[in-house]
């Protein structure tokens, strides 16, 4: 059974939100060791976030799946 993109788009953000929740999500450095302005601290950072990029859609794919870019963003 095959789930229509929103149904995609609202378990990837609800994923986002309950991961951490119960637990899931990365360790962060203290406050006085973290790069303030950076979008990754260390090498885990960026290997994170390079794979939460990778399974983005781009904004052209969304628009083939229909849907769209939230205007009030």
């Amino acid at each position: 059974m095959s789930s229509s993109p929103k149904d995609e788009q609202e378990k990837y953000t609800r994923d986002q939100i309950l991961d951490p929740a119960f637990g899931n999500a990365p360790k962060h450095k203290d406050i006085d060791e973290a790069e303030n302005g950076s979008m990754v601290n260390d090498m885990e950072d960026l290997k994170r976030l390079g794979k939460e990029m990778d399974e983005m859609n781009s904004t052209t794919e969304d628009k083939e799946k229909g849907l769209e870019n939230d205007p009030k963003q």
